[in-house]
């Protein structure tokens, strides 16, 4: 049986991480366009790369707070779209996962 508490932990911890690399990456990208334009166009090439860099951290926030959520709701092992239960196999390999592997693929 999964330790919800110590999964919470690690969850909590990584979701700690992932907010804190949303916030550098949402500063860098908030900074002044340099003058030169030839070094201007490498910079925005650059923050089309750190802005998908950042959907993607946004995105994995977004589920770890659904699995925390989860877990203070009880329902954590539970897959949400057929409501069996979620094999511990799948949960220790992706903690914040929401569904079996049936109804992942």
């Amino acid at each position: 049986m999964i330790n919800t508490a110590k999964v919470r932990v690690a969850l909590e911890a990584k979701l700690h991480e992932l907010e804190h690399r949303a916030e550098e990456i949402e500063a860098d990208l908030s900074t002044k366009p340099d003058a030169d334009w030839e070094e201007n166009a490498i910079e925005s090439e650059d923050d089309e790369v750190l802005a998908s860099v950042g959907n993607l951290t946004l995105e994995d926030i977004r589920h770890i707070k659904l699995a925390i959520g989860r877990i203070d709701s009880g329902q954590y092992q539970i897959c949400t779209t057929c409501g069996k239960d979620i094999p511990e196999a799948r949960l220790k390999a992706l903690p914040h996962s929401s569904t079996c592997i049936h109804c992942a693929s």
